[in-house]
């Protein structure tokens, strides 16, 4: 790893992750993420790769709305710029299953399979697979890795897979559970909403959710070697931010735009992550290396590491 340093070089991160923002289409106001959150983060990932003296897998945690994908799409190229890393993302909605075999758990297992999200609806072993690919590729390997077209709602065919090129310093691994462990939540047979009272009254769904972070998710979530947490201020505020998605969503009126939810599809959606997210709100915070306190307006009002 090179380190670029200097003010020119500075100046040249900035400018380029400017143009980075402005082609997400991000509003003036993200301009501040440079130096509140993006700048730290990518300067912490350099001082743990320099501490580790090899490739690193960095977990990133986030509920939905945190910031995750932004994080991830701007900081790669920061990193490299400032401090000469490598950095690959793989994301954990690139390892859902695909929709027959939740189709298939659903018909076998519980009707509630059918929905994606929660631990049991993705391929842990693919995902360490992945991650000891990536940690281990040279200039020489080509590492292939799975796209899932949530439009669809399935995983695209393995020829349109994209593929990516060695080395690595640094691999993000981001998802909204990312790093959450059963023992987080301390009950599992009471039911938290009436979704788990209506359609789990047996506890058969959130049982397997349970037996998969007790084996193949504390598997896969044992390979990172640090976690990064960006902290929302409550399981209302997801539900929040996902309403004024879902606003937006009815407000629109071109061509392709997504269908939205109403209210009630709305709360029941939500209604299969609100256990695990109460838990990660509560519990990740202290296992954070890095911990980003996110505010209810979405601005950063603290970094810290641990």
């Amino acid at each position: 790893m090179s380190s670029p340093t200097g003010p020119e070089a500075e100046t040249r991160a900035r400018a380029h992750w400017s143009e980075q923002r402005l082609a997400l289409g991000l509003p003036e106001s993200s301009e501040t993420l440079f130096d509140a959150w993006h700048r730290p983060f990518a300067d912490a990932l350099a001082r743990w790769h320099t501490e580790a003296g090899a490739a690193l897998i960095v977990g990133v945690q986030g509920c939905q709305g945190a910031g995750k994908s932004t994080l991830c799409a701007l900081v790669p190229a920061l990193a490299q710029e400032l401090h000469g890393l490598r950095v690959a993302v793989l994301a954990l909605d690139d390892i859902y299953l695909p929709r027959r075999d939740r189709e298939h758990l659903s018909q076998t297992c519980h009707p509630l399979w059918q929905t994606r999200g929660v631990p049991g609806t993705h391929d842990p072993v693919l995902g360490a697979i992945l991650l000891e690919r990536l940690r281990t590729s040279t200039a020489a390997d080509l590492v292939r890795l799975p796209v899932f077209d949530k439009g669809l709602d399935d995983r695209l065919p393995a020829d349109c897979w994209r593929e990516i090129a060695g080395p690595f310093d640094v691999i993000i691994f981001e998802g909204w559970c990312m790093g959450i462990r059963a023992a987080d939540i301390s009950d599992w047979s009471e039911p938290v909403n009436d979704l788990e009272a209506n359609e789990d009254p047996d506890g058969l769904w959130r049982g397997r959710i349970e037996r998969q972070l007790l084996g193949p998710y504390a598997t896969l979530f044992g390979l990172l070697d640090r976690l990064a947490v960006m902290q929302v201020p409550s399981w209302e505020t997801v539900a929040l931010w996902r309403g004024e998605q879902e606003a937006k969503l009815r407000a629109s009126r071109r061509e392709g735009a997504p269908r939205s939810l109403d209210t009630a599809q709305l709360a029941r959606f939500l209604a299969h992550y609100e256990r695990l997210t109460r838990a990660m709100i509560a519990n990740l915070p202290g296992r954070a290396d890095l911990l980003a306190i996110i505010a209810e307006d979405r601005s950063i009002s603290s970094v810290a590491t641990r």
